[in-house]
């Protein structure tokens, strides 16, 4: 089976669950007349502009019909605005109102002055009043305008000059003539020093040589849909080779990564080979580096740089890192407090407040550090609280931090004295365990890898396990002051790997962010057979990275981010096209994670916000109920049952609002956790093995709850979804795509993000 990058953009797709009256109407973001009084002034703004010098036109002019969110929909695209005129709808794109809004659809529109006349006056006289698709279509539309000359500008650096760009022209039909040649008179670029790509009744692409001067004139061109730089060089300036050396070696060219991980630790001394070239160092307390503190920090920076060490002989070359680390020694740690009496660790948690709040640049941190001792659950660490605090109290363009943590080293302790450390029992990070090899080369929990449960609002406790070493088989990390490799035992590597990994994914794709990283992470983790939560969280973190972003033809993974209030719902649909024709079964699998508001008042209460996960496998089956009568079950796609539910409801039944739901089996079982279903939790996985003449069209709704004056604070969430059906004939990665076409496969990079420092 063919390989494929894993699929963004479900939230597109994510629609608000309304109740509302059998056979209602559909609700729209704006009144109809006013509506149609706002979008008259929207084309006399446009008719003022092209009468100013601003922007340059040519006699088609290019005009953005913008919808509100959500309202993607066929039946939402403006082909009404089309009827009995010349204009044609030449494309769309997505855009965003402002950094808080969320993404909506835009159209390009093809007019002439004419044609906008005829829009204006259509939009002021009643003709088209009683015209359904036209009322409708209306009342979805944002604004008519014309496309920022910034909103043309893509992917340019604050650094950059001049170089090699794309410049794309709207398809302009028997204008396009027109508008290449106004396009070489604006720049003064010359058809002989570019390369012009024409498509009968399709886009222009034109490629050359600019600086920022030619830039800033052609983005006030009326035709251009875009301008972007490019690099044409085949070449993979960061293709390592291996070399014969002393070693391990490092890369022959070195090169930077500009996703940062954050280490809190004992530092890392000069000279520390492996981990010099990829580590900014800060000393965040005056007292003296010592040779403990050193060693545990070289080898947990190196965790994050290589993960373990294993294997490498002094003849081979380390990968390049998809990291760089920026370490801060924080050991010996200062007092907090006068005299002998004050405490270390909150001068600690005192340093990571501060950096976390100032270096927004950082959105991942290790913590291989912590206080010792068993979580008790009636208590809340300050640590914890604080790392909560931090993951979650960001501005709403800002993207949340992720703290991985270890979760402790006294596993083999008497219950309860074996459970996760502060602040691993944080609900809004990620908490790792260690893992080791058995007799026969089988994962098991390290039996010195802290255990579960862990507190209320993050039950499942470590999230994920990863190699951290055992006596006979130890991880390797850098020594540090030297070219030496060590080796060393403990979650305290363990953690870092894993947040290396996540630095990788981030690294592979702009699209993933580190909570989203932490969900995909947690939705590949892999849980033996005779596994349960309490010891492995959701199971051993995947050993290959890049597998995570990786669908076969008929086992797809789709993303979903977004946001919702509390005391709302919304409906994720689960992209399974004609499946239900399909013979042999389906797996669905679904991992839910949240950044929420916790509550230092109250242990048992900690998460201020939830969500509540339903599954829905067909949505043309449901429930018909009537007092004192038994609930029958019909599936109205099947014939004769619409006839069956008209009777039914004539004799008094009600049809449900939703379609009949259905359970998802827990993948382990947890009896001493307080709730089987995850409620309050920050993170829900769950599966389904279903028929596939069970499905038609699927779903999960979220619904969101706020405890108290939270009840109306609205939650982010990261959703992944895997969809496994091995006898779906042909491709079924294709047919979702083909079907749902603001699907996006992501774009995955070999360390593009890169700057060359050596």
């Amino acid at each position: 089976m063919g390989k494929h990058p894993i699929i963004a953009n479900g939230e597109y797709y994510v629609e608000p669950v309304v109740k509302k009256n059998f056979g209602g109407s559909p609700s729209f973001p704006h009144e109809y007349e006013e509506a149609k009084a706002r979008l008259q002034k929207d084309i006399e703004s446009i008719q003022e502009l092209v009468q100013q010098s601003d922007e340059v036109f040519i006699d088609e002019k290019i005009v953005c019909v913008r919808l509100e969110p959500k309202y993607e929909a066929k039946s939402y695209t403006p082909s009404s605005l089309l009827a009995d005129t010349n204009m044609r709808l030449v494309g769309g794109r997505k855009y965003r109102k402002d950094l808080d809004s969320d993404k909506a659809k835009l159209y390009f529109m093809r007019a002439s002055d004419e044609e906008l006349k005829t829009l204006k006056l259509n939009l002021s006289n009643s003709r088209k009043d009683n015209v359904k698709s036209w009322r409708n279509q209306i009342c979805t539309i944002s604004s008519i305008d014309l496309l920022k000359p910034d909103e043309k500008v893509m992917g340019f650096g604050e650094d950059w000059k001049d170089g090699k760009v794309e410049i794309i022209l709207h398809p302009l039909g028997s204008h396009s003539n027109e508008a290449i040649d106004s396009f070489f008179d604006i720049t003064g670029l010359t058809r002989e020093k570019t390369v012009v790509r024409q498509y009968e009744d399709g886009l222009t692409f034109v490629c050359a040589n600019v600086d920022k001067g030619i830039i800033e004139k052609v983005k006030h061109y009326n035709p251009l849909r875009s301008i972007k730089p490019i690099n044409d060089n085949l070449e993979d300036n960061y293709r390592m080779s291996p070399m014969t050396a002393k070693g391990p070696k490092l890369p022959e060219v070195i090169s930077k990564s500009d996703i940062k991980i954050g280490v809190f630790d004992g530092g890392v001394e000069e000279g520390t080979y492996l981990v010099d070239p990829f580590c900014v160092k800060y000393d965040m307390v005056p007292t003296l580096a010592n040779e403990e503190f050193l060693e545990h920090g070289s080898a947990v920076c190196s965790a994050v740089l290589y993960g373990c060490l294993n294997g490498l002989s002094e003849y081979d070359e380390v990968a390049l890192p998809s990291v760089q680390v920026e370490s801060f020694r924080v050991f010996p740690a200062l007092k907090t407090g006068d005299g002998e009496d004050g405490y270390q660790m909150y001068g600690t948690i005192d340093i990571i407040e501060k950096v976390v709040k100032e270096r927004k640049d950082i959105k991942v941190f290790n913590l291989s550090i912590g206080p010792k001792g068993a979580i008790l659950d009636d208590e809340l660490n300050r640590f914890t609280y604080v790392c909560d605090r931090l993951a979650y109290d960001v501005d709403e363009d800002e993207l949340n931090p992720l703290f991985c943590v270890a979760v402790g080293n006294d596993g083999n302790l008497d219950e309860p004295m074996n459970r996760v450390q502060s602040p691993a029992d944080m609900v809004n990070g990620l908490a790792v365990g260690s893992y080791s090899y058995n007799l026969i080369n089988d994962k098991i929990r390290a039996n010195y890898s802290c255990v579960g449960p862990g507190r209320e609002g993050a039950k499942t406790k470590p999230d994920i396990l990863e190699f951290g070493g055992s006596n006979d088989r130890p991880f390797i990390g850098a020594m540090h002051g030297t070219d030496l490799m060590g080796a060393v035992i403990g979650t305290s590597f363990a953690a870092p790997t894993a947040a290396g990994k996540i630095g990788k994914l981030m690294a592979s794709s702009e699209y993933i962010t580190p909570h989203l990283g932490r969900t995909l992470l947690i939705q590949n983790a892999v849980a033996a057979d005779d596994s349960n939560r309490m010891e492995l969280g959701f199971g051993f973190c995947p050993d290959n990275i890049d597998e995570v972003l990786e669908c076969t033809d008929n086992h797809i993974t789709i993303m979903y981010s977004g946001e919702i209030a509390s005391s709302t719902s919304v409906k994720l649909p689960i992209f399974m096209p004609e499946v239900s024709t399909c013979a042999g079964n389906a797996r669905i699998e679904w991992t839910i994670s949240t950044v929420v508001n916790p509550n230092a008042n109250d242990p048992d209460a900690y998460t201020n916000n939830c969500i509540e996960d339903t599954f829905y496998p067909h949505e043309m089956t449901f429930n018909f109920t009537k007092t004192g009568f038994k609930t029958k079950k019909l599936n109205l796609a099947v014939p004769g049952k619409v006839e069956e539910a008209i009777r039914l409801m004539n004799q008094g039944y009600n049809k449900s609002e939703l379609p009949v739901s259905k359970p998802a089996k827990k993948y382990f079982r947890e009896e001493d956790l307080r709730n089987s279903d995850f409620k309050w939790d920050t993170i829900i996985k769950k599966n389904v093995f279903l028929r596939n003449s069970s499905l038609l069209n699927p779903f999960i709704t979220l619904h969101a709850i706020g405890r108290d004056e939270y009840i109306h604070e609205k939650i982010r969430y990261n959703v992944v979804v895997t969809i496994d059906v091995p006898r779906y004939p042909g491709s079924l990665y294709d047919k979702i795509l083909e079907r749902y076409t603001s699907l996006t496969p992501i774009t995955i990079r070999n360390i593009e993000r890169v700057k060359t420092i050596v």
